[in-house]
């Protein structure tokens, strides 16, 4: 028996939990349905793989491939080409892998009436960028100011617990004023590429409905759906019931939406004054009002809510599920949060925009689909572990695992060349070489004992 490993190409994967999410959601079988595959080179999982796992070694491309023992043994032009390749669609992908998981491994836990959309956009900012394939300006309502990049667009599905992103797409300006950089134009406009960049010059409504169409065909029994207030016109809304499911949404305080409630058409500070309020409680009061002001009447409940942050302030959320209570309504609105930590996770931790400063459009959408499934790979861990750890805790849980093997390797070539040298020049018996490597293990540091004792017993 040796202490060294005989097999260097086993003890080279770095996250096991990556190699078990692979196969037991089939992830290769999908990449062949999405079409996603190479005709020469390294396998798409190979490089796939490099780039998923990337963000947890701390290191950027250029790095990585230059250190002793890299992750992927190709060249950065095989990611680059990977993040650019035309053929096979990272919408289909990312629909199949979130089915399959909230299907698999998330309605064990949870009933499936728990579950409801979610839909929401954040700014996805490349600031200093001039050549970027549709970049474009956009406000960003969060800030105040007007940003260089393009809005994310997401849909998702939570249960108050875990959030699954099911698609996104990154809006360019539908404004040529504010489009700074164009598309490309000699892109066959039949293909799916091109169809991605129209769809991203369009507005962000039907847009929205594009991701909800293609994400009911494949998980069509959720029946609720949560956005704030940026996107409760009751246009909107009245097409989501048309779909069949009831929203629950934060209304805008503005005077040009209209509700007809007692027979008079109002605007929301309108009828914040023309209904009872209660003393105390969180609530201020309900009523019901009708949002089809033309066509057959569509009915829903407006709940008032205090303001934590100013008392003289209020917040009104709307449901077109007339069932449920007011306090229903307020504690169903508060999942829509989930998608705000998602956003915060991605930017943050996973670095959506500072992992790969691409120009291509197709590139971008690449790589925001795989920075997607790296989320939902930590959310299914912390969901079957019951694990208490935050996902930023989890992320760098990853990253010191990493590390621990990349000593590990270390300490194999160090012992394997030391072993190599007794032999050589003090022509040993295997035995002596035995009592002489125990000695020098024995020798070392607390710690680092542990660590060959380790290879030890994994050999």
């Amino acid at each position: 028996m040796t202490i060294l490993p005989e097999n260097l190409k086993n003890e080279r994967t770095l996250l096991p939990m990556f190699s078990s999410f692979m196969k037991e959601f089939k992830v290769n079988q999908l990449f062949r349905k999405c079409h996603m595959n190479k005709k020469k080179g390294f396998p798409v999982k190979d490089v796939f793989q490099m780039i998923f796992l990337l963000v947890f070694t701390q290191k950027n491309v250029a790095g990585l491939l230059q250190s002793r023992h890299p992750l992927f043994q190709g060249k950065k032009d095989t990611l680059y080409r990977f993040l650019h390749k035309t053929s096979g669609s990272w919408r289909k992908l990312l629909f199949l892998l979130s089915t399959k998981v909230v299907s698999e491994a998330l309605l064990p836990f949870t009933s499936l009436k728990r579950y409801t959309w979610v839909v929401d956009d954040s700014p996805y900012e490349r600031p200093r960028s001039l050549k970027v394939e549709g970049l474009s300006r956009f406000y960003d309502h969060a800030q105040g100011r007007f940003s260089r990049g393009f809005r994310m667009l997401t849909l998702g599905l939570t249960d108050g617990a875990t959030f699954i992103p099911f698609a996104f797409s990154l809006l360019s300006s539908h404004q040529k004023e504010n489009q700074l950089c164009p598309m490309d134009a000699s892109i066959d406009g039949r293909s799916k590429r091109a169809h991605l960049r129209k769809e991203s010059q369009e507005k962000a409504p039907d847009v929205f409905f594009n991701l909800l169409d293609g994400a009911l065909k494949h998980c069509p029994l959720v029946s609720t759906i949560l956005f704030d207030s940026w996107f409760s016109f009751p246009a909107l809304i009245r097409k989501c019931a048309l779909r069949g499911l009831s929203v629950v949404c934060m209304l805008k305080n503005t005077p040009k939406i209209y509700y007809s409630f007692g027979g008079k058409v109002l605007s929301l500070s309108s009828l914040f004054n023309r209904i009872q309020k209660r003393p105390q409680g969180p609530i201020l009061g309900s009523c019901v009002i009708n949002l089809n002001l033309t066509d057959n009447p569509l009915y829903a409940r407006i709940v008032l809510v205090r303001s934590e942050k100013q008392k003289n302030q209020w917040l009104a959320l709307l449901s077109t599920d007339l069932s449920l209570s007011e306090d229903e309504i307020v504690t169903l609105y508060g999942k829509r949060w989930d998608i705000e930590v998602f956003f915060k996770m991605v930017k943050s931790v996973l670095k959506l925009t500072r992992e790969f400063q691409v120009r291509s459009y197709d590139a971008l959408v690449s790589h925001t689909s795989i920075v997607f499934i790296r989320y939902i790979m930590l959310a299914v861990i912390a969901r079957r572990n019951t694990d208490p750890r935050t996902f930023g805790e989890l992320f760098y849980a990853c990253y010191d695992e990493i590390q621990d093997i990349t000593l590990m390797e270390a300490l194999t070539l160090l012992l394997e060349l030391l072993k190599t040298t007794i032999k050589q020049i003090l022509v040993l018996s295997e035995e002596k070489v035995k009592e002489l490597l125990i000695y020098f293990v024995n020798s070392l540091p607390a710690w680092l004992r542990e660590k060959v004792l380790l290879l030890n017993c994994e050999s």
